[in-house]
């Protein structure tokens, strides 16, 4: 059976829930987000430096979003289709984003996340560093330095799952926890 984006939203949003959203990532979008993004944090007494660290990995998760997005492949009419959701439980900060990707990426992108979760946090400043002094770009702008960011600026493990859509597409989840 093919993904369902409907199910898979319903049932990422339900449960403590502070913020969602699904649709057209245009820059107008990612910036309206992030203009929200920390009063909303503020506003469900997430402390400063809670807030800073997913503020930024934010930033990041919305920049990875509006890059490498694709059309949803269902037929509605979207240039770049996407998911983001705040969710909270307990102490804690889940930032979940959502993006249909070409099948043939899955293990590129699975390859690299793995690698990331391999390091330990000093390691992943390093990786960082590496990549920055680098300075080689791949053909979206960056240097595949969004998701060693996150992993950098949240201090957690990159939680991902990739749902078959069908023979051309996945749609790929990124979770991380502040």
């Amino acid at each position: 059976m093919a993904f369902d984006f409907e199910e898979w939203y319903n049932n990422l949003t339900k449960y403590d829930t502070i913020f969602k959203y699904s649709g057209e990532i245009t820059s107008e979008i990612v910036t309206k987000t992030l203009d929200d993004a920390e009063a909303i944090l503020f506003e469900y007494g997430l402390d400063k430096k809670k807030v800073k660290r997913a503020y930024n990995a934010t930033v990041e998760a919305l920049q990875n979003l509006f890059h490498h997005s694709i059309t949803k492949p269902d037929g509605e009419q979207y240039n770049k289709f996407g998911a983001f959701c705040f969710r909270l439980h307990h102490d804690n900060l889940d930032i979940i984003t959502g993006n249909y990707v070409m099948f043939d990426i899955v293990p590129i992108l699975r390859d690299r996340m793995n690698q990331i979760n391999l390091l330990d946090e000093d390691e992943v400043k390093e990786l960082y560093k590496k990549i920055l002094s680098n300075e080689e770009f791949s053909d979206k702008g960056g240097g595949g330095l969004g998701m060693v960011d996150i992993a950098k600026r949240t201090g957690s493990k990159l939680q991902y799952a990739f749902f078959e859509f069908d023979e051309k597409y996945s749609f790929f989840e990124l979770k991380v926890n502040v």
